[in-house]
């Protein structure tokens, strides 16, 4: 958790160094520029060019993990870039939808070719993406060189060099405690199980993109890692997947169990997908003994900050109905959020998993009821 926190403190202050340097860059540019409105104009149009740079960086690195994919064998899976996604559905085809996912700005998901002697390839998958920023940085200085005179062109041509180069690097440091392309790379490196690990939840995203539920996922994928493999990015995810199952299974107890135990130790688990941790078993106690103190503990500031980011995300909504309609008994709050998982419908990209977060909002409903018939029998 130190680690985790020391190596997100320096991710940030390398994107801040970025953005620095851009503000500095503005200020050259107009430096001499004695009319205010035009300074003003201008700084505005540097700032939105520099947003629009930042994400054609996004882009470009997401690319690169696609092209870097592409040429060891990998086959598409998805496309994002910030809430939209293309996915290669179960019929072959390409379809569009909207899904993001918080913290992050993009994602390209492929499916690894087949193992041979426990070995996939997956340098140059996890690699292209620095690597297509600093290239594109490089490609902007030699270009600022050649052709540098205009303040403007500059402008443009030094944010490109910039903001690439602090994405690359935040990318492709191997920083211990949190998840990037560098870590990822260093783990699988370092460990054939890693390997094994990362094969297997290419393999799961593609199965639930062809409808598979996880509890339906064949049961050898499913070992529980020793404390000293949880510590690794990769291996941990594993034992995540585990929790997801027993969740999707109706195993409540279980699956509050096994999260607890994680949320004690010292692992390597994503912050993303600790709070989605937190969030099924704060689902677990609301449906089981409904300890206020246990509902608090789960329901902790970095929870109602990222169920506050992921309001769409179907396990979240799931989760806030059971609270209103198993602790504030809010009829109104309920109807809402159910209105809610059912708009996803038609847009989310995971028809199984909104399934598999309705049969969870009934056994919510079925509970409420006994609750209800036992209150009534005790009047």
């Amino acid at each position: 958790m130190k680690n985790a926190k020391i190596s997100s403190a320096i991710v940030f202050a390398i994107h801040l160094l970025g953005f620095m340097g851009i503000g500095i860059l503005c200020g050259k540019a107009f430096a001499d520029e004695e009319n205010f409105g035009i300074f003003l104009l201008g700084s505005i149009g540097a700032a939105l060019a520099a947003g629009i740079v930042m994400l054609i960086h996004i882009l470009l690195h997401e690319a690169g993990h696609l092209t870097g994919g592409l040429l060891t064998g990998y086959q598409f899976g998805s496309f994002r870039i910030f809430g939209r996604m293309w996915q290669k559905d179960k019929d072959g085809k390409i379809k569009s939808y909207r899904f993001s996912v918080a913290g992050t700005a993009g994602q390209c998901i492929m499916s690894p070719p087949e193992m041979k002697d426990g070995k996939i390839p997956f340098f140059w998958y996890h690699i292209g993406g620095v690597l297509m920023n600093l290239i594109v940085s490089g490609l902007f200085a030699v270009l600022y060189v050649i052709f540098r005179g205009n303040p403007y062109v500059d402008f443009v041509s030094l944010s490109f060099v910039v903001l690439g180069l602090s994405m690359g690097l935040a990318n492709g440091i191997p920083l211990p405690g949190i998840t990037n392309d560098g870590r990822n790379i260093v783990e699988l490196f370092r460990s054939e199980k890693a390997v094994k690990a990362f094969y297997l939840q290419m393999q799961a995203v593609a199965m639930i993109q062809k409808g598979t539920r996880i509890k339906d996922f064949p049961d050898e994928w499913f070992e529980m890692p020793t404390d000293e493999e949880l510590k690794n990015t990769m291996i941990c995810v594993m034992a995540v997947f585990l929790c997801d199952r027993l969740f999707d299974e109706g195993k409540y107890a279980e699956a509050q169990a096994l999260i607890d135990e994680l949320l004690q130790k010292e692992t390597a688990i994503a912050p993303v997908h600790r709070e989605l941790l937190k969030n099924n078993a704060l689902f677990c106690e609301l449906t089981g003994s409904k300890n206020k103190s246990k509902i608090e503990n789960y329901l902790d500031k970095d929870l109602q900050s990222f169920m506050k980011a992921m309001k769409n995300y179907p396990s979240v909504i799931r989760t806030k109905l059971a609270y209103e309609l198993l602790c504030n008994d809010d009829k109104q709050a309920v109807q809402k959020q159910f209105a809610m998982l059912g708009d996803l419908i038609p847009t989310y990209p995971y028809y199984e998993e909104i399934r598999a977060e309705m049969d969870h909002v009934a056994a919510a409903f079925l509970i409420a009821a006994e609750q209800k018939k036992s209150e009534e029998m005790d009047v």
